[in-house]
């Protein structure tokens, strides 16, 4: 097992990713925002990007709900654990 920050990774794979969204809000930003003006859209882009088989995703509960409908809108399978 190994870790990285998105910016080790590069062009590199990893059969699981862990995004940290620690702030309230996370989930409207990136529903929301320009990625091509937000710098850290583009990073947590990145991050779930680089995941062969599961990109799990932390955050606070209240945004909980809001992501899963975010994702399933696009069609992104979900699970909420």
């Amino acid at each position: 097992m190994r870790t990285n920050t998105v910016h080790q990774l590069k062009s590199d794979q990893a059969d699981g990713v862990l995004l940290l969204l620690p702030d309230a809000g996370s989930v409207q930003r990136w529903a929301t925002a320009d990625p091509a003006a937000y710098e850290v859209l583009r990073i947590w882009y990145v991050a779930v990007t680089r995941a062969r088989r599961l990109a799990a995703i932390t955050l606070p509960e209240q945004e909980t709900d809001a992501l899963a409908r975010l994702l399933t809108g696009r069609q992104v399978p979900v699970r909420v654990a």
